[in-house]
């Protein structure tokens, strides 16, 4: 079944690509500020967290920092955003939590109805917080957590989307760099693809995951007054997920393999003010994936997502607009 839904995906996406109408005037329904340099501030709470649980104990494995900061900046078909999470937004008690490292980048590529996002991130250093389980499991030392230091999660992703209507703008939905004059929506289907790769200097265990899922959803922008505006969204989905497990043992190394149908449905609602040149807004965004019970670790199983932004628009500096002409001069498909 899964199957034939993804290659209905690909088939029904290319004939309405190919079915674009080439007189339509973005400027009727959205603006578009591509004469602009597009700068963001951002403060999430976009860090992974894991669950463990074996059916005799579980526990949660959480990182020190909670939030995280990030700036962006677009122009034209392009956003890059690069984030962190600065000392200044960790939690008091680091001395028994520890430190976590956070680093994620991304690029998103705008092509006329379509938005291709490319994702980085990293996270490293962790602790072990609400064990369950018989006994009395302690921490060593009169530590008051377990503490992984050394644990790190790196993800790859990539997430491939499709507009069918083209007065809804992708910049003004996901990144709120065009302004959306005119209240729509639009149904978006989008595939996405992922790496996650779990690796402990300290652990002779790491585990490695790819999935791929197919989601079909609706998203509507509500514009208030001109200036004010609300997006809502929903999107479920299906997908299939590969796993590979490395043991160091004595005699080398113990490999186990699982695959595994997963579900998923993601949320989003939003408000915000857009104007001229400033803009800001928040957003809130749910993710849940539904797994076998019987998966060692279930990686962001349900999760409450969201987003503190601001942002300005600048005069694009002129070396910058000579480059996006050149490269969209190069461009074999406009």
């Amino acid at each position: 079944m899964a199957k034939y839904f993804f290659i209905s995906f690909f088939i029904t996406s290319s004939i309405i690509f190919s079915q674009e109408n080439s007189n339509f005037n973005p400027s009727e329904y959205y603006e578009t500020n591509n004469d602009r340099l597009n700068v963001k501030f951002e403060i999430d709470n976009d860090i992974e967290s894991f669950e463990y649980d074996n059916g005799i104990s579980s526990y949660n494995i959480v990182p020190n920092s909670s939030l995280r900061t990030s700036v962006s900046a677009h122009t034209r078909f392009l956003t890059l955003r690069i984030g962190y999470a600065p000392n200044f937004l960790a939690s008091n008690d680091a001395d028994d939590k520890g430190n976590t490292k956070v680093f994620k980048t991304n690029l998103d590529i705008f092509m006329k109805r379509w938005m291709q996002t490319i994702e980085l991130s990293s996270v490293k250093g962790y602790y072990i917080d609400q064990i369950e389980g018989p006994g009395n499991i302690l921490p060593p030392d009169d530590s008051k957590y377990f503490l992984l230091p050394e644990l790190k999660a790196l993800r790859i992703r990539g997430v491939t989307s499709y507009k069918f209507n083209d007065h809804l703008s992708f910049k003004a939905l996901y990144r709120q760099t065009d302004i959306q004059k005119i209240s729509t929506g639009s149904f978006i289907p989008s595939l996405t693809y992922q790496y996650l790769k779990l690796e402990d200097k300290d652990s002779p265990e790491s585990t490695k995951s790819f999935d791929i899922i197919i989601n079909t959803g609706y998203y509507y922008t509500f514009v208030i007054n001109n200036k004010w505006y609300t997006n809502l969204g929903l999107s479920p989905g299906l997908g299939y997920e590969f796993n590979k497990v490395t043991t160091g043992i004595p005699e080398g190394k113990a490999i186990s393999k699982s695959n595994e149908v997963i579900f998923n449905i993601n949320t989003l609602m939003g408000i915000g003010y857009n104007s001229k040149h400033f803009f800001s807004g928040i957003n809130l965004r749910g993710i849940a994936t539904t797994r076998d019970e019987q998966s060692l670790v279930q990686f962001n199983t349900v999760r409450g997502i969201f987003q503190l932004f601001v942002g300005y628009r600048f005069n694009t500096p002129k070396f910058v607009d000579r480059s996006f002409d050149w490269i969209e001069d190069q461009n074999p498909l406009k």
